[in-house]
């Protein structure tokens, strides 16, 4: 005869397996659940490039710029070697040297440069060196710079980048960064309303949250990020890699928009 015990026990175990059951069938559910969330979100995602999101504002690109820059390391280097890396990049992006590379020397650094300006493009190719005394001997400390500003075929630079981040690795360069941007000119005086759709509507292309932003018609400047774009800085705490600036020109009556990744390069 089976006793009230045995039977409780084995009816707990039953229950147990049940529960045991139940959870796993919840947990499996709300798995499924996240990975769809995933995967809703992943289709959701805007997928666009920098070019994309400054067109898709109706903005006309005047120009389309990048700047890359590496450490090439420590020892000394002759002249006629960094001649060879200046060559070995521009030969990487089909850029044609003709002469010979300027060499410029103030004692403490060293600059071996190629530039080619045209009607379409302006590149200059750089290699600087600094030299700093320590103990009496002298270190020497190598670095590449190249930049490229188009004016035509601005679809092509996101290939040239491409180009030159594979030559900098074949090189063996350290610390890779890039910055590229975006202008655009129109003409007349932007108001207030038609700079915040521009902004607005750039920032959504790129899937981006704004991060700060100082909305005046005198200094328009606004920071985002978006994990679309492979570079960002952090400022804060905060990380940032879409730059957006408009200002008015007085002198030429015309208003200038800026979009720049991870923010944008030089004065504006």
């Amino acid at each position: 005869m089976v006793s009230k015990q045995s039977i409780y026990k084995q009816l707990g175990e039953v229950l147990f397996k049940r529960k045991q059951k139940v959870w796993l069938y919840v947990l499996g559910i709300l798995w499924m659940a996240v990975a769809v969330q995933v995967g809703v979100n992943h289709l959701l995602l805007p997928k666009t490039s920098l070019l994309q999101a400054f067109v898709s504002t109706n903005t006309n690109v005047s120009a389309f710029e990048l700047e890359m820059c590496a450490s090439y390391g420590k020892g000394y280097l002759s002249d006629k070697e960094k001649e060879n890396l200046v060559r070995y990049l521009a030969d990487s992006i089909g850029l044609k040297v003709e002469g010979t590379p300027v060499i410029s020397d103030n004692g403490q650094e060293t600059e071996v440069t190629v530039e080619k300006n045209g009607k379409n493009a302006d590149t200059s190719i750089k290699v600087a060196t600094l030299s700093q005394q320590e103990e009496g001997v002298a270190n020497f400390h190598h670095y590449i710079l190249v930049r490229l500003k188009l004016y035509e075929n601005t679809e092509s630079l996101m290939d040239y980048r491409n180009l030159l981040e594979k030559a900098m690795k074949e090189l063996k360069a350290e610390n890779i960064q890039t910055t590229m941007q975006l202008s655009s000119t129109y003409k007349g005086h932007l108001n207030l309303d038609s700079m915040n759709k521009i902004a607005n509507g750039m920032i959504e292309s790129l899937g981006g949250k704004i991060a700060y932003a100082n909305r005046e018609e005198e200094l328009f400047t606004v920071y985002a990020y978006s994990g679309l774009l492979k570079e960002y800085v952090t400022s804060m705490g905060t990380k940032i890699n879409i730059h957006i600036a408009i200002q008015y020109d007085k002198d030429t009556d015309t208003t200038i928009v800026y979009l720049g990744t991870p923010v944008i390069n030089g004065g504006y």
